[in-house]
């Protein structure tokens, strides 16, 4: 139980640690405001045509935000006074005890709200209180929708209606779909339940009955004519449904009230109230069960009646001015600002919305069923826990947890003991992590750029007699480490050039730098990891195994330490262990094998289990990472944090991906079954502590076999 007071530490530091590590001293007041902008999606950027504009025409100057939440922390520390918050980012902000006041909306239209949810019952249905919805045939827009509404609102309805059974035998959205489809009868909830397409075809095999009410029932998905905002109300006056989960501008729409033709007699349907009476659909007033508040222009409290005076009235009358430049600043698809009465809290703000406070306040199982990710260092678990408030704001459940210890080995025991569920390893981590803690890799960072990968290649010298990886034999070889990536790939191709399982130490020259930490050369740190084995063939080696990154920004220009600049840079050629020719950075033949560069790695658990921290962190990287689809970033997953690079994940990172879409990438020689046999077997070590490739018998035709079979899988993995 050594590990359980770090672990109890880093809870109570993570509850703690937003709030109280973004706590700044303000800058010094010169006068002048400062606007905290995130861009929108897309090519286009209007910081680089607003801002100049803005700056040179008033006292108001641009500060570009990563993200809302970045600029949600800029207000806090002062550095900047005010921006453009949605109602997620209030929420989350006052999670994090974030002092901000709310001074104006931005409309798009002149309703109070962004939108409003009603529910919508069939007259025939004999629903006259929510007390009669028990088997009711439920029509809901379904999941999948991006950003017209948030799986908090979409799940509003059944969290009011159904208890949850918290069976630990279920993921949380299982045990969530499970306790709809036993309390109404046959519905549609189309679109994906979660984000493994595997495991959602699973789930709608187990709870068929909500997608019984669906246009096309075996697909259930996201192309069905009774999924989305318009599909659910056309499952119910059309389809058979009883009850329909929709936005009251839809239903107006669908219903005639808003100047196009309606869809349906609307005297044959009504409005269901959760005071449990029926209102008709011609109600001027309907009764309305939750309502997402306007994005707002929040600011310090310092500043914020002079914000909200600044604010009010601005229009695009004057192409040149600095009002249009603002207000074009400060918009995305909303047209005009709307100030409130006063300056409020973000509590009085949000409490004027229906229900809306009360969407995030539903108990949860107990225990909790979060995730534990682990962190290393201050700034990784400031990271961690704004994901944390981010992903709670958007309904991921179960959501994370954040701990921090000293090292990354605390990490690896306390998940081996499953007091954390997550912890990230590099490549040269994970034998240690899979092999010594058995973990096992959940989730992989993938780039789609191979040089943005961990992909080792072979370096000679340009005029080196060497032409083919059977030529290194004997040569003074530079590894950046033991057991990374680089030594795999090495001991693997070696397999596949000669057909035999050799010690490296025995395969190339004494003087090598290996690594291995009980035989061989004693190398000088500065020969370590993919720089230094790069110095190491520039100093007297022969062959370098290195990332390939590292070799690109040495040929072009961009090393700068003092034995590069002694060196030229068309010294090395890339050796292509598997035939054919240098094809510049396509890498389609000149490379070992590849990994990626993070690997999430967990403990050996249930396959529950498993699945639903799969699927929170899909969840996650959906929402906040390179294909969030709200009009401007609310939380960035690969990124700069704070100002600093790598945080938590890599910033190259372009999506977390499981291991079968890793083997689909178009890119041949993936590691994983390496890192798999090398973890699991002693066959390698066996052959590095003796150094011998000769065995018994029955060893030898077991070798062989190992090999052939090594062979096969990297040619065509």
């Amino acid at each position: 139980m050594h590990w359980l007071t770090p672990i109890l530490v880093g809870l109570l530091a993570s509850s703690l640690s937003v709030s109280l590590l973004c706590v700044a001293v303000a800058p010094p007041d010169d006068g002048k405001l400062r606007v905290c902008v995130v861009e929108s999606r897309g090519i286009y950027r209007k910081t680089p045509k607003f801002c100049p504009q803005l700056e040179a025409k008033s006292n108001i100057e641009c500060v570009i935000g990563v993200d809302r939440l970045d600029c949600v922390r800029r207000i806090h520390k002062g550095t900047a006074h005010f921006g453009v918050l949605t109602s997620e980012d209030l929420v989350a902000a006052r999670w994090a005890s974030v002092e901000i006041l709310v001074a104006s909306e931005l409309r798009s239209h002149e309703s109070n709200f962004e939108y409003e949810i009603v529910a919508v019952v069939d007259n025939q249905a004999n629903i006259h209180t929510v007390h009669d919805l028990r088997h009711a045939k439920l029509c809901h827009p379904g999941y999948g929708l991006g950003n017209h509404w948030t799986e908090v609102l979409a799940n509003y309805f059944e969290a009011a209606m159904v208890s949850r059974t918290c069976d630990p035998e279920l993921t949380v959205t299982e045990d969530r779909i499970a306790s709809t489809s036993r309390f109404f009868g046959p519905s549609c909830k189309a679109g994906p339940w979660v984000p493994d397409p595997k495991q959602d075809r699973i789930l709608k095999r187990r709870y068929p009955s909500l997608c019984e009410m669906c246009y096309d029932p075996t697909s259930c998905d996201q192309t069905d004519k009774h999924w989305g905002r318009r599909g659910a109300l056309y499952c119910l006056t059309s389809g058979g449904g009883n009850v329909a989960w929709a936005r009251l501008d839809d239903v107006r729409s669908h219903f005639g009230f808003s100047g196009i033709s309606a869809q349906a007699n609307p005297s044959e349907y009504s409005y269901l109230c959760p005071d449990g009476h029926l209102q008709p659909m011609n109600a001027t007033q309907p009764c309305v069960w939750v309502a997402k508040p306007w994005p707002v222009v929040a600011a310090r409290r310092t500043h914020a009646a002079q914000i909200q005076r600044l604010v009010t009235g601005l229009t695009h009358d004057e192409p040149d001015s600095w009002q249009n430049a603002l207000l074009s600043l400060l918009e995305t698809y909303h047209i005009f600002t709307v100030p409130l009465d006063n300056v409020i809290s973000i509590d009085d703000y949000l409490d004027q919305a229906t229900a809306f406070q009360s969407a995030y306040s539903f108990p949860e199982c107990n225990p909790p069923r979060s995730i534990v990710v682990c962190t290393t260092s201050i700034i990784e678990h400031v990271k961690c826990s704004w994901l944390q408030e981010a992903s709670q704001v958007y309904g991921v459940q179960p959501n994370i947890q954040c701990v921090r210890t000293m090292e990354l080995e605390q990490c690896l025991d306390n998940t081996k003991f499953k007091g954390t569920d997550v912890v990230v390893v590099d490549q040269d981590m994970r034998v240690k992590a899979q092999r010594d803690y058995h973990l096992v890799p959940l989730l992989y960072e993938f780039a789609e750029g191979m040089h943005n990968r961990y992909v080792t290649i072979a370096l000679v010298h340009k005029d080196a007699k060497v032409e083919s990886f059977k030529d290194l034999r004997g040569k003074r070889a530079c590894l950046p480490s033991y057991e990374g990536a680089a030594h795999l790939a090495v001991q693997e191709t070696i397999v596949n050039a000669t057909g035999k399982v050799h010690s490296l130490h025995s395969y190339f020259h004494r003087d090598s730098c290996l690594w291995h930490p009980h035989q061989g050369r004693q190398c000088p740190l500065h020969y370590q990891g993919d720089e230094g084995a790069l110095r190491c063939l520039a100093e007297g080696g022969e062959v370098a195994f290195l990332s390939s990154d590292v070799y690109k920004k040495y040929v072009s220009g961009n090393l700068t330490a003092d034995w590069v600049m002694r060196n030229n840079h068309k010294a090395f050629r890339v050796l292509c262990p598997y035939g054919g020719v240098e094809k510049r950075s396509s890498f389609e033949y000149c490379y070992l094998h590849w990994t990626t560069r993070g690997h999430l790695m967990t403990h050996n658990s249930s396959v529950t289990r498993h699945n639903e921290i799969y699927n929170s962190l899909r969840d996650m990287d959906q929402l906040f990472g390179r294909k969030y689809k709200s009009e401007t970033r609310p939380f960035t997953l690969y990124g700069v944090f704070d100002n600093r690079t790598n945080i938590l994940f890599r910033d190259t990172t372009d999506g977390l991906l499981g291991r079968q879409e890793l083997h689909r990438d178009n890119a041949k020689r993936v590691m994983e079954h390496i890192y798999d046999r090398y973890a699991t077997t002693q066959y390698y070590k066996n052959i590095e502590e003796s150094g011998a490739t000769k065995y018994g018998h029955e060893s030898a035709l077991m070798t062989l076999l190992f090999c052939f079979l090594g062979t096969l899988w990297s040619r065509f993995a």
